[in-house]
């Protein structure tokens, strides 16, 4: 666990997920930049009594169990705020559950590769069952207990269970649409996907590594729209995309990326995304404006 002198204080978020996840009951520690230790991860295993939510009669099945885990992160290093109680009340939930979530995700992201498992299962906020930000010494971190806390919200707590319009809504005029076979998958979706996935978790080569097959595919595969309002230069500006994206490859490949390199990867695939964005308002594919890729200045000769 952490280690700082006596009356140390840590950061500590506690989230709880319904059913199992795949990493063993334990301790883990999690490491960044340099081999640093970012974080500790405690992960318990239970069952709990299922989420109460009103009923109209009365359910037989009220008080069953159901699987649980509780996942604990505690920072590798103290917290340096000089009013814990004030730095509680203040701190921006968002932040800090982002930040807890990519630390459980990339465990997770190891521990499928260390599995050899294709298929692991997704760490989501809108899974969440409950979320706690608290303060706590090392030895209480290291048995998922605090000092102070504060719940945060969690998707989970909005029972009204109502709709909302935005995106979802056109993504259920999508989802419509592809399953009358009126319109299909393209490879480069999937593909493009799996890059913002891997981009999203902070594992830029791999992006870069799937960047590059992303790109080619929609290119191919967008040629049939390319008479498209948008469309054209859309794709235009990614067939000149083509050099760069097979620079960070290649980088990627060797073992790092440099920063350009980096920025060029993110450019191109925000411009890949959109430029495959199925029906939006109404309106098909490159019936909007695309952001073109950003183009480099070249060297002079």
């Amino acid at each position: 666990m952490p280690e700082a002198g006596d009356g140390a204080l840590f950061r500590i978020v506690q989230v709880e997920v319904p059913g199992a996840v795949d990493v063993q009951d334990g301790r883990w520690t999690v490491r960044g930049h340099a081999n640093r230790p970012r974080a500790v991860v405690l992960v318990e295993s239970t069952d709990r009594p299922r989420r109460r939510y009103l009923r109209r009669r009365a359910d037989p099945d009220e008080d069953a169990q159901q699987p649980s885990t509780t996942l604990t992160v505690v920072d590798a290093d103290p917290l340096e705020a000089r009013d814990v109680d004030r730095w509680l009340a203040r701190v921006d939930d968002q932040a800090v559950l982002t930040e807890a979530l990519d630390i459980l995700r990339h465990l997770l992201h190891l521990a499928a590769v260390a599995a050899a498992d294709p298929d692991p299962r997704p760490l989501r906020a809108r899974d969440l069952s409950r979320a706690t930000v608290a303060y706590g010494t090392g030895p209480e971190g290291a048995y998922g207990r605090w000092t102070a806390s504060r719940r945060l919200p969690v998707p989970a707590d909005d029972r009204s269970g109502r709709r909302r319009g935005g995106p979802a809504a056109s993504s259920d005029e999508r989802l419509a649409e592809l399953l009358s076979g009126r319109d299909a998958v393209l490879a480069a979706e999937v593909l493009t996907l799996r890059a913002r996935q891997d981009l999203n978790a902070g594992r830029v080569r791999e992006a870069a590594l799937g960047l590059r097959m992303a790109l080619e595919a929609a290119i191919t595969e967008l040629e049939p729209w390319r008479a498209a309002p948008q469309l054209d230069d859309a794709i235009t500006a990614l067939l000149d995309a083509r050099p760069r994206v097979a620079s960070a490859a290649a980088a990627a490949a060797r073992g790092g990326l440099e920063e350009e390199q980096d920025a060029d990867v993110r450019d191109v695939l925000k411009a890949v995304s959109f430029a495959l964005a199925r029906p939006a308002g109404g309106r098909r594919v490159g019936e909007r404006e695309a952001p073109l890729p950003a183009s480099r200045p070249r060297p002079s000769p």
